[in-house]
């Protein structure tokens, strides 16, 4: 049963209305190298990355342990994201992703190696990038309230290859001294999605698999990158019996949400399954379920 119609369910009109998020109010804000970017201290050894001038409100995330820090994701790549994270940590630095979207992908280009899912689909984003025809839909009007960095074009706006890359998957561990992050495989989101546990601290690095915000299990390309529902649905049942009790640090809008969103959220997939919900529809033909913290976008 449709509940009512809107232009588009992934971009709201006026989006920008909600900043600042209140959650920011708590960190510690700490000077960026580069002003597209706004870095908040989360934790004395987690850095956030925020893209908050973009409607997709990507975080990236600096982890730094006494041996090397870890990049996770390298967000839009219309600022210079090594610059940032080089004035924060002055040592090895490794860099890594959650999946091979273009928001979370496309600062590779400024770094000589980086670590991608063992998967196709990310595999060959790694070597080709994505062309502007591919992501000029989030280039719209009204997709950014803070202005772009000089010399940064958006009519001509893509994700560049990686320079070199390696392969991560399943059970692999990033080692930074003190703090090791195990990679686990979440398909659903993306066929290549990754989430990055630090079992020492309970900790888990959800990636868009799960963030406060609209949850995409509808993405189709023609490179394979396709969501798939209940591949999603079954990843979230398995999330959430294994890590409820993590607190979950998240690549969109705010950084912190208890595991037990993750329950709330295999329950809402369940939900939407049966069929009894209603929703939103859009111009696309897309639906959207909304939920107390966040919604789920379907084909």
């Amino acid at each position: 049963m449709t509940e009512n119609k809107v232009k588009n369910v992934i971009m709201p009109e006026e989006w920008f209305s909600v900043l600042p998020r209140r959650q920011y109010s708590y960190f510690i804000r700490t000077e960026s190298a580069d002003s597209w970017f706004s870095v908040y201290r989360i934790k004395p050894d987690i850095y956030a990355i925020y893209e908050d001038g973009h409607f997709q409100e990507v975080i990236s995330y600096l982890i730094t342990g006494t041996e090397s820090a870890l990049l996770l994701d390298t967000g839009l790549g219309i600022g210079n994201i090594r610059k940032v994270v080089e004035s924060l940590y002055d040592g090895k630095i490794q860099v890594t992703h959650t999946h091979s979207h273009f928001d979370h992908i496309g600062g590779d280009w400024q770094f000589e190696e980086v670590f991608v899912p063992d998967h196709p689909v990310a595999i060959n984003r790694a070597r080709r990038g994505l062309d502007h025809e591919e992501v000029k839909d989030n280039m719209e009007a009204g997709s950014n309230w803070k202005p772009y960095p000089v010399g940064f074009d958006s009519n001509s706006y893509l994700i560049r290859p990686a320079n070199s890359f390696k392969t991560v998957k399943e059970g692999d561990v990033f080692n930074l001294g003190n703090i090791r992050l195990e990679v686990l495989e979440t398909p659903g989101h993306s066929p290549d999605s990754l989430m990055y546990a630090d079992h020492e601290n309970k900790l888990l690095f959800t990636g868009d698999t799960f963030y406060p915000a609209t949850l995409y299990a509808h993405i189709e390309h023609s490179d394979g990158s396709d969501s798939s529902f209940e591949t999603y649905r079954k990843t979230m049942h398995r999330i959430a019996e294994q890590y409820s009790d993590y607190t979950l640090i998240t690549s969109h809008n705010e950084p912190f949400r208890p595991g037990i969103e993750l329950i709330k959220v295999a329950e809402a997939f369940d939900q939407i399954s049966e069929g009894s919900l209603t929703y939103i529809t859009d111009d696309k033909g897309l639906k959207k379920y909304e939920f107390e913290d966040f919604a789920i976008v379907t084909k």
